[in-house]
């Protein structure tokens, strides 16, 4: 304490022995000083909040844990600032403590999986592991959705129904439950990507029994659904565009040597998923592979007379025995012959399998700048060195224009599978010439506007520079009046008229490091905190001496 006390005697002997202007100077000084450091600690340099996971995102769904276990350990100096939470940074350790403490760290990946195998017990029963494991399955499908971009909330539930029978059989659905971030709708591609993921982490589910609910729009997706929302899922959407994109890249890189010039390719695909062709062809001569010939021969005898042909000779003789007589016969032969040939038909038998969603016609368009004609009539005219550029001729640039036209519909039909002409020899391609539009000049912001957005944004800096401006302004200014206060004390030097002696005998007999000659330049440069005790003590010594300065100094300050 006595020590602050003989250090605040200092600061004051020394501020009423200064002169009223160095007084003013100095109280400035002070000003500047202390507002220069306000502002430097109110930048962002010294900025006290720092996120609390160093930058890692905390989900919503996870804040409220986190805020509550910051309650418990009454700790309230934090900020929310969408997915991260701002501490100051000297208390950063307590908060993150607090979460430790309170369990409330947001959850990571296999988090759910690893606690759940941690609390397995050997005398639990066999349903209650199986409920435990499905649980932690749940929450860790969930962590995952939570973690895609644009959801912010998400919950997950799937259950399994045995149906019994032989074999057994389970059937398995499940109920997923999501919140878009902000007031954003679902978009089809993350439904079909949820319904996928979720299908493909459950053994045995498909993604028929995945049912997607969107919590903003309150509409909820079933796997079931054949509507054509998600257009990329179409094959022939997907393959038509694979295509167009593929021709696209072969033009534009078969005319780059036109700058500026835009290719748009449109194809039109064969409707057709699946096509098979099977055929059967038959040879019209068979081929022989066997053959077998047989020749028969018969003989047959005729009577020559047979007798009185009638009914009554025939009546007449019914009941007479006939006498066995002698007749005449005659003898024919008949031959026959008969051929067998086995032979097999050629035939020939075809399938062919077409690829599907094939090309069916593709059209081309390019857009030429008509700039290009004239850097190419620049190229082929080139202007002499010290003259002006020449306008080019309105009939070369047209001759130029049909030769690169006629040009590009050569090289682009090449690249294009081969269709039917008529009497245009380039149906597919149409080549065009892009106009030249001005260009519309950018207004540039106003001088004014441009200045008070910049002062807006670092006012703070430059007051932080004109104040240690000033300050060194008041500093040089009481430099200046230290050394001409010095200046004019160097004439009122006591010097003792009674005495002849030289001013170097004056200088031996009072050198500068005696009571008198430190009280003479204490009493030149206008005073110290000490100047009372060394005059009581120089009056004690030699009060004549003391006297004269005291005059000297009084005539000199008036």
């Amino acid at each position: 304490m006595d020590f602050l006390n003989k250090a605040f005697e200092q600061l004051k002997d020394l501020f009423f022995s200064m002169t009223p202007g160095s007084r003013i100077i100095a109280g400035l000084l002070l000003v500047a000083i202390v507002t220069s450091v306000a502002f430097l600690f109110q930048s962002d340099m010294f900025q006290k909040d720092v996120p609390l996971l160093s930058g890692s995102p905390i989900a919503p769904a996870d804040q409220k844990a986190v805020l509550a276990a910051f309650a418990s350990e009454s700790l309230d100096d934090y900020e929310v600032i969408g997915s991260q939470v701002y501490v100051p940074r000297s208390k950063r350790v307590d908060y993150i403590a607090a979460l430790v403490k309170n369990d409330a760290l947001p959850p990571d990946f296999q988090d759910s999986f690893t606690q759940a195998v941690g609390e397995a017990s050997p005398f639990e029963s066999e349903q209650h592991r199986a409920d435990r494991q499905k649980v932690a399955k749940e929450k860790e499908m969930a962590l995952v959705l939570r973690n895609m971009r644009g959801i912010e909330f998400a919950s997950v539930q799937y259950d399994v129904e045995d149906k019994g029978g032989f074999p057994r059989k389970k059937v398995y659905t499940a109920s997923v439950v999501v919140r878009p971030s902000g007031s954003e709708d679902l978009d089809p591609k993350a439904v079909k990507s949820i319904q996928n993921y979720i299908a493909h982490s459950i053994a045995g589910l498909s993604t028929e029994n995945v049912s997607v609910t969107d919590l903003n729009t309150r509409k909820t997706y079933s796997g079931t659904d054949n509507d054509l929302a998600s257009v990329n899922d179409d094959p022939y959407a997907a393959r038509k565009k694979w295509f167009e994109e593929h021709w696209t890249d072969t033009i534009q890189s078969a005319l780059r040597f036109i700058n500026g010039n835009n290719v748009t390719v449109n194809v039109e695909l064969d409707p057709e998923m699946n096509r098979i062709e099977k055929g059967i062809k038959y040879d019209p001569r068979p081929t022989p592979l066997a053959s077998m010939a047989e020749k028969t021969s018969e003989v047959k005898k005729t009577p020559i007379n047979a007798g009185q042909p009638g009914l009554a000779r025939q009546a007449a003789g019914a009941n007479q025995a006939l006498a066995v007589s002698q007749t005449p016969t005659s003898d024919q032969t008949s031959e026959s012959n008969r051929e067998k040939t086995l032979a097999v038909t050629n035939q020939d038998y075809t399938q062919k399998q077409l690829a599907s969603l094939t090309p069916k016609r593709v059209t081309v368009s390019v857009s030429i700048p008509s700039q290009y004609y004239r850097e190419v009539w620049y190229s082929r005219n080139p202007t002499p060195a010290g003259q002006q550029p020449k306008t080019p001729d309105p009939g070369e640039l047209k001759k130029i224009e049909d030769e690169t036209k006629k040009t590009v519909e050569t090289t682009v039909v090449t690249l294009l599978p081969e269709q039917a002409k008529g009497e245009d020899p380039y149906p597919q391609v149409y080549v065009w010439t892009a106009p030249d539009l001005p260009e519309t000049p950018t207004i540039e912001p106003a001088l004014a506007d441009t200045a008070v957005a910049w002062l807006a944004t670092n006012w703070q800096t430059l007051a932080t520079i004109m104040f240690a401006v000033v300050g060194m302004m008041m500093l040089r200014s009481m430099l200046k009046g230290s050394g001409s206060s010095s200046e004019a004390a160097e004439p009122f030097k006591l010097e003792d008229p009674a005495e002849s002696k030289t001013a170097a005998e004056a200088k031996e007999d009072k050198p500068e490091d005696s009571m008198q000659g430190l009280l003479k330049k204490r009493f030149a440069q206008g005073g110290g905190p000490n100047l009372k005790n060394e005059l009581a003590e120089m009056v004690r010594e030699d009060p004549d001496t003391a006297l004269g300065i005291l005059q000297n100094w009084i005539g000199s300050t008036n």
